[in-house]
């Protein structure tokens, strides 16, 4: 997988959410077109020598099909302008103009700019938490109806587990890529595990295995209360902590969203679980010690930290480093301790722009898209990402991924109960915000995870009431 794509993507996802382009988008999308019927093609008649021959009109618009990708790395581009070239070939008339997030660019801010001109691509990249905003301010098409009549691809052929982060309202409004469960894995440093005597974990290690290791793994060889290796070492944002939250039987909304759960102390409780490592066990490290290390992923490269939690966009560091010398292990982050894990649901998707004339050249062009294999293997190449339709399973499971531990994503992304998106929509972006100024205290042990839950509960339940 390349940087730029990673960082890119995570930054995103860290800084901005799907309140930074949905307001300004409402009455932009005029009514969607039908699609056109495949079973059928109409026939035009075209007089060669005075012989009447008839060939089918193709059921898709011809011309240039706009695409607008954001964050891709050199390799994947060269994918994508791939498989362009080939849907091209397929679609006589037809061809594909793809244009890449200009460099320093706010991908969404983009997008924005080029609607509100009249100028909006016929189909661009989404992620989760932005279909739902967009699909109700009338910025993506409906795809239910173009499922309906496909004889290629049904809805059936994409896992029912990662389906919510892609729907509004039931219906599909996104069209799957590809699936990431985050934070998907606890790396570990042989070495550094050996020379403890600490037993390498596995994917069934609960929270408490963990945080014993962690401890073990830990020392201050100077004596001086910071420890030069720490046994653990994660981030501290919104995947990482729902992730925590709702494997630990909590949730952040109830009630259809329009109530605060986070005083449920399963919700909290969490929090502080993995706070006290850092507070009281002293086994993780702060965030200001990471900021100076240069983050978590450089402590873990740099044999500072013996587990690092972490996401399947680490792979392409981890295995430089590998190159480098290090040894490194990865098995599926660990369950909480009553056995039970759910993960944030990372999520690749184009969506249609509904005023978009040629709706039926680019429902085939993200139906083919995400059906050829091809390209999923090529995109599984750098971003190890789930495929999100079923019969692409085998690009995903490689001698690689059962290395890692990831075979068992499989039944992670069947089940919606194990793969999650937070609710309130646009507002998510602003309500993580408050959310996160709260656990940051804790982390700090300025306030106990339950104070924190009590004090932010109030101002979210005011932001979700807010119309």
């Amino acid at each position: 997988m390349d940087a730029h794509r990673s960082v890119s993507r995570r930054r995103f996802l860290r800084l901005g959410g799907a309140a930074m382009a949905a307001g300004a988008l409402a009455a932009c999308a005029p009514p969607a077109a039908t699609p056109a019927a495949t079973s059928a093609p109409a026939k035009e008649t075209v007089v060669v020598k005075e012989t009447v021959v008839t060939q089918p009109t193709p059921a898709y618009e011809q011309g240039e099909l706009y695409v607008l990708v954001c964050c891709s790395g050199p390799e994947e581009q060269e994918a994508k302008n791939e498989f362009g070239q080939r849907f091209a070939e397929s679609h006589p008339g037809a061809t594909v103009r793809l244009e890449p997030m200009p460099a320093g660019q706010n991908y969404f801010e983009k997008l924005q700019t080029v609607i509100a001109a009249g100028t909006a691509p016929d189909v661009y990249d989404m992620w989760e938490g932005y279909v739902q905003p967009y699909a109700k301010n009338g910025a993506l098409l409906n795809l239910e109806p173009f499922l309906e009549k496909d004889a290629k691809l049904k809805k059936s052929d994409l896992w029912e587990g990662a389906l919510e982060a892609v729907s509004w309202e039931g219906d599909l409004y996104a069209m799957l890529i590809c699936i990431m469960p985050g934070p998907v894995s606890l790396y570990y440093n042989k070495p550094l595990l050996d020379a403890a005597g600490v037993s390498y974990p596995t994917s069934d290690w609960t929270w408490n295995q963990m945080r014993d290791a962690a401890i073990r793994l830990t020392a201050d060889t100077n004596g001086d209360g910071e420890p030069e290796q720490y046994g653990l070492v994660f981030d501290n944002w919104f995947v990482p902590w729902t992730y925590w939250i709702w494997s630990n039987g909590g949730d952040v909304f109830a009630d259809n969203d329009t109530k605060c759960a986070l005083t449920d102390p399963k919700a909290y409780g969490a929090i502080q679980y993995w706070a006290d490592l850092v507070v009281k066990d002293k086994c993780a490290p702060t965030a200001s010690v990471q900021s100076t290390m240069q983050g978590s992923m450089n402590m873990f490269k740099g044999n500072m930290a013996a587990l690092y939690l972490g996401n399947c966009w680490d792979l392409a560091g981890l295995n430089d480093a590998r190159t480098q010398g290090l040894d490194w292990g990865a098995c599926l982050a660990p369950k909480a301790n009553d056995g039970n894990r759910v993960f944030y649901q990372h999520t690749w998707c184009w969506g249609i722009w509904p005023g978009s004339k040629k709706q039926n050249l680019a429902w085939e062009y993200v139906r083919d898209f995400v059906t050829d294999e091809k390209m999923i293997t090529a995109f599984n190449t750098f971003q190890k990402a789930f495929p999100g339709v079923k019969a692409l399973l085998h690009t995903f499971m490689t001698p690689e991924t059962e290395a890692l531990g990831w075979t068992a994503i499989v039944d992670i992304v069947g089940d919606p109960k194990k793969l999650r998106y937070p609710g309130s929509g646009a507002k998510w972006d602003k309500i993580s915000s408050m959310i996160q100024a709260e656990w940051d205290l804790v982390f700090v042990g300025d306030k106990t995870a339950e104070q924190a839950a009590k004090d932010v509960c109030p101002v979210v339940e005011e932001e979700l009431a807010r119309t």
